[in-house]
């Protein structure tokens, strides 16, 4: 690097003094045919122009205006080839050439620089604009690392290295470019490497919403590079950046979508197979129930008993997998309306006894009448779904308790029992779809964990809240409520 200066600094004096003699010699054959010194003068100024223009910096010009006035007042001032001055007017002739000199040649440097650096930002920005265009044509973050790394090794001239971070899958690559750009290695890293890797190269990371997706690692002594290129190449790194960014969003947007398909046509076949189902069962839970009144033997009265409360249960089960479908895909129609909390209490229990008649059912409401705005019939399915829950955490011993009350503008519903409870590991996760408890009774009916669910949906849709606790000394509360 000091050679190069040093054979620089050479280059321009060389320069400087060569055209000063040249404006001397010029100079000196101008004279010999009679013309002025004027001229001399112009010649002199027009060597500094040339000085500072094929010179870099103020200082070349500075020192070509002083050689050229010392060379005036040498060649050309009497007494000649002395440094003496006779007339004094000479003094002021060469303060005015000194700063007219030196002026100009300051000028000159000044256009000369704003000439360079508009050049400079011009290439920046066609350099820009082809990293840019190589990168809109990517496809994939493998695809943008590539691409950026060749890029950038043939902009710098030096090998590049990409470390391509996915977090989802638990991978790490690293793709690098020789300082040809004609090629890249691909290879697989551990996690472990990069550290090493990182603290032999100067590193950009590459970040998207907060997490570390990628790398860029260039040589060491790039760290020295002029504010100028370490602009362009923070730019460059903006747009990879942005490049990674797109590919990144437009996979997660894909996932998304392919999702929502899966979702949706899981959603068409649920519906379509409910329907489907529920017209034979109802026929069937129909016929075991006129059954039930005609029969007098006892075993078979047992048999289209289980046939019923079976009937009975794939019923309510094709039902909630309706309203889950109607719920995922914003289809559940809510009609909201004043009801009397007596009558749909009284409308829930009456069904879900019909499935637990040996279970002893108590109700608690207000004495004067609570109309209450709501969509009846979703509620009565809220409340046979929590009766139905507390009836797989219970004997027939034990008892379930449906209560209503006022407080303030809410109005609570609550079902509480006396049974086995919910184990404190279920507790937070009893509202999740597809969550079945694993304190259920041994006896009950086993569900495939929508009820709960399809339970904080409808009150939600409500703009109520559900929760549930265990009591203080036996079985568990279910409660929500509605605003009056």
């Amino acid at each position: 690097m000091l050679k190069k200066l040093n054979g620089t600094i050479v280059t321009h004096l060389a320069i400087t003094l060569s055209l000063n003699i040249s404006a001397t010699l010029l100079s000196l054959l101008i004279q010999h045919f009679g013309f002025t010194e004027v001229n001399v003068v112009v010649i002199y100024i027009l060597s500094v122009l040339l000085t500072s223009r094929y010179t870099k910096g103020y200082t070349y010009g500075i020192v070509a205006s002083v050689i050229s006035i010392l060379s005036f007042n040498f060649f050309f001032t009497e007494p000649l080839y002395t440094f003496s001055v006779d007339d004094r007017n000479y003094i002021f002739t060469f303060m005015v050439i000194l700063f007219a000199a030196i002026f100009t040649s300051a000028l000159t440097s000044k256009l000369i620089y704003s000439k360079e650096l508009a050049d400079e930002r011009e290439k920046q920005s066609q350099i820009l604009y082809e990293i840019t265009s190589s990168l809109a044509k990517t496809g994939g973050v493998t695809d943008v690392a590539t691409v950026s790394a060749q890029c950038l090794s043939s902009l710098l001239g030096c090998d590049t290295t990409f470390i391509v971070i996915n977090q989802k899958e638990n991978t790490v690559q690293k793709l690098t470019a020789p300082k040809s750009g004609r090629g890249i290695t691909v290879k697989d890293i551990n996690s472990e490497d990069i550290e090493t890797i990182t603290a032999n190269h100067y590193t950009f990371p590459i970040t998207v919403r907060g997490k570390r997706v990628g790398l860029v690692c260039l040589p060491k002594e790039l760290e020295t590079m002029t504010k100028e290129n370490r602009f362009l190449l923070d730019s460059v790194i903006m747009q990879i950046t942005i490049a990674t960014q797109r590919e990144i969003l437009t996979a997660e947007k894909e996932t998304a979508k392919a999702e929502t398909e899966r979702e949706r046509l899981k959603s068409s076949l649920l519906r379509a197979i409910s329907h489907d189902i529920r017209t034979p069962l109802t026929g069937i839970t129909g016929a075991a129930e006129m059954l039930l009144q005609k029969l007098k033997d006892e075993e078979n009265i047992k048999l289209v008993q289980g046939i019923f409360e079976d009937s009975g249960w794939l019923i309510r089960l094709v039902e909630n997998i309706l309203n889950l479908t109607r719920i995922q895909e914003g289809h559940l129609a809510i009609n909201i309306q004043l009801e009397a909390a007596e009558e749909i209490v009284a409308e829930a229990v009456s069904r879900a006894s019909k499935y637990a008649p040996n279970h002893k059912i108590s109700i608690s409401v207000p004495d004067d009448v609570l109309f209450i705005p709501m969509d009846g019939k979703l509620i009565i399915q809220v409340l046979i779904n929590l009766i139905e829950n507390a009836v797989k955490h219970t004997t027939p011993s034990d008892e379930i308790n449906i209560s209503v009350w006022l407080e303030g503008r809410k109005a609570w519903f609550e079902v509480s029992d006396n049974g086995t409870g919910i184990d404190l590991h279920d507790l937070p996760k009893l509202f999740d779809m597809f969550f079945i408890a694993r304190s259920t009774h041994i006896d009950a009916e086993r569900g495939i964990g929508l009820g709960l669910a399809i339970c904080k949906a409808i009150v939600n849709f409500h703009g109520g809240e559900i929760m549930v606790e265990n009591n203080n000394v036996r079985g568990s509360t279910f409660r929500f409520f509605l605003n009056i």
